[in-house]
């Protein structure tokens, strides 16, 4: 399904708000996410294929989607920046999802990768964590600059934002190293619900359904 307004301006989850209460609350360090599609249905089988069944095939037709969004939006990016993998987990996998992902923009747009501007140092996995101050602190020292930093404004390539605990924090890192703006696409956006004290809570079952296919 594709993810329709009324959205966040900044991080895309469901609102009637420009800005919604949890990134008034948390001030994310990047300036806006946009994604293609809701995290259900077919958008959750690509993902699945390609992160959990090797199915490396699907990157370019999820690739294209995310071009096509990132023509229409316009932030203006001059690099484009995938999520790392920790060399443990990539090398399970046999690639990097995102990378794959980046690729295929960057072929699409002309915007090139700069594939060392982020390093994953080894930890849990995200979806082992059960909520979103979880999520914070699994990430808040999860990265660092990379051999080859970037500067002006630059493009965050991932499959799924769930939170934006892992976006927000490749934004600080990339911001520390001196970039000045770090925009976010992702393929997916899952949906979740803004408690009263403005935290996110994510569906459990989807949750479950994501923790079994690690």
């Amino acid at each position: 399904m594709r993810a329709e307004h009324p959205r966040c301006g900044v991080c895309w989850q469901t609102s009637n708000d420009s800005r919604c209460q949890h990134c008034r609350r948390e001030q994310p360090a990047f300036t806006a996410v946009r994604s293609v599609c809701t995290y259900g249905g077919p958008a959750r089988d690509l993902i699945h294929a390609l992160k959990y069944s090797g199915v490396s095939a699907v990157a370019p037709l999820m690739g294209e989607e995310m071009a096509g969004l990132l023509l229409h939006w316009g932030p203006g990016v001059s690099a484009i920046v995938p999520v790392p993998m920790a060399g443990s987990r990539r090398r399970r996998r046999g690639y990097n999802q995102s990378a794959l992902l980046a690729r295929e923009i960057a072929g699409l747009t002309g915007v090139p990768v700069a594939g060392r501007a982020l390093v994953r140092r080894a930890g849990p996995s995200q979806v082992e964590q059960p909520d979103e101050a979880a999520r914070r602190a699994n990430m808040s020292h999860a990265f660092a600059a990379g051999r080859a930093p970037v500067g002006g404004c630059v493009l965050l390539v991932d499959d799924t934002m769930t939170t934006g605990a892992t976006l927000d924090a490749c934004a600080r890192v990339l911001r520390s190293a001196g970039v000045d703006r770090v925009y976010g696409l992702t393929f997916a956006r899952e949906s979740l619900t803004t408690l009263p004290n403005g935290r996110l809570r994510r569906d459990s079952q989807a949750a479950y359904n994501r923790s079994q296919k690690r």
